[in-house]
């Protein structure tokens, strides 16, 4: 698991990379917070094209980051999934997606 933050004038940037859990989440979550506090003018991304999955802290943080309108980069057939279940409304019975239940399909690594 890997965090990388760009801290530029007009943009900052989380990048997830790995599975999103444990210290991870609340290390993300408070980068995320002191963004949102110094009020800039600036765009705030948070980049998940190469999440591999994430705990339930995880995927609530990413919800809440989509519900208050922060944008989020989704590149690969993989994350867009993970982009749809963060985006939908919640089921209690949804399974959470993670690299051991995703199954690789080569007509997916495709783009047009």
């Amino acid at each position: 698991m890997t965090i990388y933050i760009s801290d530029q004038a007009e943009e900052f940037r989380l990048e997830i990379s790995g599975r999103f859990a444990d210290s991870a989440v609340s290390e993300a979550a408070t980068a995320w917070q002191a963004a949102l506090l110094e009020n800039t003018p600036r765009r705030i991304s948070v980049d998940i094209t190469r999440l591999t999955g994430y705990d339930r802290a995880g995927f609530l943080l990413l919800r809440e980051v989509h519900i208050h309108g922060t944008h989020i980069v989704a590149g690969t057939p993989r994350s867009l999934l993970f982009f749809n279940q963060i985006s939908s409304p919640m089921r209690s019975s949804a399974p959470l997606l993670s690299a051991e239940n995703f199954i690789r399909d080569k007509r997916h690594d495709k783009v047009d």
